[in-house]
């Protein structure tokens, strides 16, 4: 009996210190999330975002036509990403002839998109 409680004691003991120390650190991290300035908040921001991004599309989820990707498909759900947020599928929409984003469409054609002289394609025609 006395060695499944050491047993059990040297087991539980380390996995509660770990929960303990990871509870401690998340709330550090907010902590110091909190005390930085609007700009350093924006900018955490938006590398987090841009890192989340590169992490789609290296999961085969973010198919977009420019580079670097657009961030309009990954902050929200609209008609060029299904319906869903943190996916993109600018390019294969392109392949099928249809327009992809209002930011894939400015970056290719610019502000002032002139049908003439914008002639969009995909990066994948043969996806």
């Amino acid at each position: 009996m006395l060695k499944k409680v050491l047993i059990l004691s040297v087991l539980i003991i380390p996995l509660i210190f770990v929960f303990f120390i990871s509870i401690l650190l998340s709330k550090t991290q907010n902590l110091s999330f909190n005390n930085l300035t609007k700009e350093e908040k924006y900018q955490h921001i938006i590398e987090e975002r841009d890192l989340a991004i590169a992490e789609a599309v290296d999961a085969g989820n973010y198919k977009c036509c420019i580079k670097p990707p657009c961030t309009m498909c990954f902050m929200e759900a609209n008609q060029w990403n299904n319906f869903t947020q943190g996916t993109c599928d600018c390019d294969n929409l392109i392949a099928q002839g249809k327009e992809p984003c209002p930011q894939c469409q400015r970056e290719i054609c610019g502000t002032d998109k002139n049908e003439e002289s914008c002639h969009i394609e995909s990066e994948n025609q043969n996806d």
